[in-house]
């Protein structure tokens, strides 16, 4: 019986607290860090840090990054055998 006064009062303002935002015990609700939406600012690609719109250009110029960061290895050693048998 002792339990269930104890109980009472907490079940109460839970219940409370899910049915108006106004009412009773606010208890604290979790709210994720990501956001909720995949579109922010009116357009999906909003926060991108380079323009897409011009899908060649873009198709050039991420070539030219990826080509540049995948031979850049094979140039800096072809220079440096070059050096070593000077």
């Amino acid at each position: 019986m002792n339990s269930r006064l104890a109980v009472r009062p907490l079940v109460q303002a839970i219940r409370k607290s899910h049915s108006s935002p106004h009412q009773g015990l606010q208890l604290a609700k979790f709210q994720g860090q990501t956001p909720t939406g995949f579109v922010h600012d009116g357009w999906a690609t909003s926060r991108l840090p380079f323009n897409v719109r011009n899908k060649w250009a873009f198709a050039v110029k991420a070539t030219l990054f990826l080509a540049v960061g995948f031979w850049a290895p094979f140039i800096v050693v072809e220079y440096q055998l070059r050096k070593a048998n000077q």
